[in-house]
């Protein structure tokens, strides 16, 4: 037998492999196990990233509205809902502020007015623990929605706590998953962790810079009011106050001798609706302020004395303005309704505004009186000094010129020396009136000066010409009934002059000498008999029926009316 031919596989016919089946079922089984946990794995790993960039976003900003609505923006693609917002539980419970995101600015106008804090965001709040509901249209607690409101269904709500208070609770609805997982919710409870921790440092930077705005304001306030460079200080204190409470209004009621509270000075939304509102003190907050010195915060705006006003009000401060122990009035200031409501440490600011504006404006008003005081004594000081020295050193040179026109033989000297007589006793006549002038009495009202300047001002545009005046002695002595008698002649006498006397020269005079009055009108026109009947006791002329009145007519035609009254004695003159 030959060499043997080697065989080839070929030969054998199909080989199969002895192992069993179940074994390679179980081997595909973990290989897809491990490779579902390497998924899981990335995305888990895909989340916590997103949780990171959550945090640094959050952390980011200082600026509180920024940081809150950075909190939503990142909660919102955490756990891939379509809404979510953030609400702020104010004092009194319910929410304060609502911040939100996915909704359009015209959906938001649809909607109407935001959520509040009832339903399910009020079980949030009572709770302060996480809720995940499937739908929460069938919760118990469930509100329902407002009309045009967008449908939700599966819900997640955690609490933002700042220690231990909660701030308030981030929402998040309608997942695109269906619904919200158990991942989903311990993702929002750390966001909510970092939001709090962001939160805290945002309010105090925004509580050291409130504090630096109002140590500003109330250092600029004493400046400009001590410099009184102002006229409207009490504008000024408002302006300041409504800048550093963000309040859309601030109003100003002082308490006044009457024991009446009322608005003096108010500006924003509501400043021509509230000034000079007479505030009750029974029944309202600023009553209730200047009655006990204590500040008080309200949201009801009724309550804080404002009534019938064209926009709802929110929340209202009323803090008392004082100088020491003494209350001069209330400073408040608000917020139309909608926005957030102040808290005690807004109010603990403004309360210490006032304190130092109430202050500030005390001192000034001292200020004022004692400056007013120098400037009388100064005008003492110069009209004793004009009428001792400069009219006693005048009336002697005109004296003295007097005896020499009367010694002199020569007309034209005695002429020329009779033309300065005159000019020394007219100065001496306007300097007397000016001393006069500056008695403070001679201001009040009802000045005879005054008034008698104005009606013969208003006469010379109508003859065409000045009339002359001059003032001799103090006008403060007249009493209002005679600066009427006086002023009432003085009109009807120019009438008569305009109409009927076709004069081109008026004089007028009015001295007061040993306690009477004398008012002398002399013109060079052709007469001026009708005046002596129209300036008669009634109801025009002369309206008291007092003094004398007599009128004259000079060789040269000129007409001369003259009126004297007797003035009462002012207490403590001589």
């Amino acid at each position: 037998m030959g060499a043997r031919d080697p065989q080839r596989l070929d030969d054998f016919g199909p080989l199969t492999l002895p192992f069993p089946e179940l074994p390679r079922m179980e081997l595909e089984k973990l290989l897809g196990d491990v490779a579902a946990r390497a998924q899981d794995v990335l995305a888990t790993q895909g989340r916590l990233r997103a949780l990171l960039r959550a945090h640094a976003m959050v952390a980011s900003e200082l600026s509180l509205q920024v940081v809150l609505q950075h909190i939503v923006t990142a909660a919102r693609e955490l756990v891939e809902s379509r809404y979510a917002a953030l609400g702020v539980i104010g004092e009194h419970g319910l929410l304060d502020e609502f911040v939100h995101t996915g909704m359009d600015a015209e959906l938001i106008e649809r909607i109407g007015e935001l959520p509040r804090g009832r339903g399910i965001l009020g079980l949030l709040t009572r709770r302060a623990e996480p809720i995940r509901l499937a739908d929460l249209n069938s919760h118990p607690d469930a509100a329902g929605f407002p009309p045009g409101h967008p449908p939700m269904d599966s819900f997640l709500g955690v609490p933002v706590r700042i220690r231990d208070r909660i701030f308030g609770n981030l929402y998040l609805t309608g997942s695109v998953n269906g619904e919200f997982s158990a991942e989903d919710e311990q993702l929002a409870v750390a966001l909510a962790a970092t939001a709090g921790v962001a939160i805290d440092n945002a309010r105090r930077f925004a509580e050291s810079e409130q504090r630096r705005t109002w140590l500003t304001a109330s250092t600029e306030i004493t400046q400009r009011l001590f410099a009184g460079d102002d006229a409207r200080p009490l504008d000024l204190v408002l302006r300041h106050a409504q800048e550093g409470a963000s309040a859309d209004f601030a109003t100003l009621a002082l308490l006044s001798e009457a024991g009446r509270v009322e608005v003096t000075a108010a500006i924003g939304v509501l400043a021509e609706h509230v000034l000079g509102t007479v505030v009750d003190l029974d029944g309202s907050l600023a009553g209730q302020v200047v009655r006990s010195g204590i500040p008080s915060l309200t949201d009801d705006y009724a309550a804080a004395g404002f009534a019938d006003l064209p926009v709802p009000i929110g929340s209202v401060v009323v803090v008392p303005l004082s100088a020491g122990q003494r209350v001069m009035g209330v400073l408040s200031v608000g917020r139309l309704a909608g926005r957030r409501g102040f808290t005690r440490a807004d109010m603990g600011h403004l309360a210490g505004f006032a304190s130092h504006a109430g202050v500030a404006i005390e001192l000034q008003r001292v200020r004022v009186e004692k400056q007013a005081v120098r400037i009388v004594d100064e005008h003492d000081r110069i009209g004793s000094s004009l009428n001792e020295h400069v009219s006693g050193k005048l009336h002697a040179v005109a004296t003295g010129l007097q005896g020499l026109a009367s010694a002199s033989t020569r007309p034209a000297v005695r002429d020329r020396l009779t033309a300065y007589i005159a000019v020394l006793d007219d100065t001496i006549g306007r300097i007397q009136a000016t001393v006069y002038d500056l008695d403070p009495r001679s201001h009040e009202t009802e000045n005879l000066r005054e008034r008698l300047l104005t009606v013969i001002d208003t006469a010379g545009s109508v003859l065409g010409f000045d009339v002359e005046t001059s003032f001799v002695g103090s006008l403060a002595a007249v009493p209002p009934t005679v600066v009427d008698d006086a002023v009432a002649i003085v009109e009807d006498a120019l009438s008569e002059i305009t109409r009927q006397a076709d004069a081109t020269a008026v004089e007028i005079q009015i001295s007061i000498v040993s306690e009477l009055l004398t008012l002398d009108v002399v013109d060079n026109g052709v007469t001026m008999a009708a005046v002596g009947r129209v300036v008669t006791p009634g109801p025009s002329g002369c309206r008291s029926g007092a003094g004398t009145l007599g009128q004259s007519t000079s060789a040269n035609g000129s007409t001369h009316l003259t009126w004297t009254v007797p003035l009462p004695r002012r207490e403590g003159e001589n």
